[in-house]
């Protein structure tokens, strides 16, 4: 039984794009044994929460959006019709969740 102070190594998945742990639970970590735990865990279960390992690097649901959108634009539904004098309706994209205005100020 191990009882007292311990000093005990883990693997920490963090993302090569932005740096964010990778997480299913908010505010929590998983810990795995092992580089090849991890990339297991990540390649068999990331893809459905977003993240993917292409033998190389490993990137969050996050950046993967972004790369997308960099590479094949975003993709904005169609402008819904407002009343005459109310406020612009402002779209996001639907990959990565950017509003247009942000765009338009990066420009």
């Amino acid at each position: 039984m191990r009882t007292g102070f311990l000093t005990v190594a883990h693997v920490v998945v963090h993302c090569d794009g932005c740096g964010d742990r990778y997480s299913e639970v908010r505010y929590d970590q998983m810990c795995f044994t092992s580089v090849n735990e991890a990339i297991a865990y990540i390649t068999g279960r990331g893809a459905g929460i977003g993240w993917a390992y292409d033998g190389d690097k490993v990137l969050c649901d996050g950046c993967l959006a972004s790369a997308r959108c960099t590479e094949h634009g975003h993709t904005f539904s169609e402008p819904r019709r407002r009343l005459l004098g109310s406020k612009p309706d402002f779209r996001t994209c639907s990959v990565c969740g950017i509003s247009e205005t942000e765009i338009e100020e990066e420009s």
